[in-house]
């Protein structure tokens, strides 16, 4: 029998990929079976596509992490504008003599709009966190159709609320700015 590469020479064996007879130049050992050039080849081939699809989908993440942390800056940006402007666009906007001056309003803006555009912040980056878990558990859940429409409302209502505060509890205190480093962390490649 000769080999399929190099009709010249005896092969040694047969690829069990491929069932071509290959020579000693041509089977090589490869993941603890013997393979030829040939399929050792596509291997690669599929090995390098895999690994080019992996590196694609890792620079779309850290693509759509940045983009996110940009975003996050604007929001922060665009609360702390309107926490300063809004309260001394009300008060001139306002004839009331007995209004509190322009400058106690700029100092309750420059004070208060930080405050402000932390929680606008922290909202931005908890409340997705705290959807996707909603959304898991009742993907888990399922769909209950016993239920007439208006306990559905009270649940509901009653769901959310809890939901509601408890979400802004997590965004406020910590939970906002953990999502934020994580994203952090995945703009950068360490995650």
């Amino acid at each position: 029998m000769k080999c399929f590469y190099h009709p010249e020479q005896d092969a040694v064996g047969i690829c069990p990929r491929c069932g071509k007879a290959a020579c000693r130049d041509c089977m090589k050992e490869v993941g603890g079976g013997i393979l030829c050039k040939g399929c050792i080849a596509q291997r690669l081939q599929a090995v390098q596509a895999e690994s080019k699809a992996v590196q694609q989908d890792r620079q779309a993440t850290i693509d759509s992490a940045m983009r996110r942390l940009r975003t996050g800056k604007i929001v922060f940006i665009a609360f702390l504008l309107i926490g300063v402007v809004t309260p001394v666009a009300s008060q001139v906007i306002s004839a009331d003599p007995g209004a509190p001056g322009f400058f106690s309003l700029l100092g309750i803006g420059i004070i208060g709009s930080p405050i402000v555009a932390y929680i606008a912040w922290s909202f931005y980056w908890g409340f997705p966190a705290i959807w996707r878990g909603l959304r898991n558990m009742f993907s888990k859940i399922g769909c209950f159709v016993v239920l007439n429409p208006i306990t559905w409302l009270i649940f509901l209502m009653v769901f959310f609320m809890v939901v509601g505060c408890f979400g802004e509890m997590y965004c406020i205190f910590g939970g906002g700015l953990s999502q934020y480093l994580k994203t952090r962390r995945v703009a950068r490649g360490e995650a």
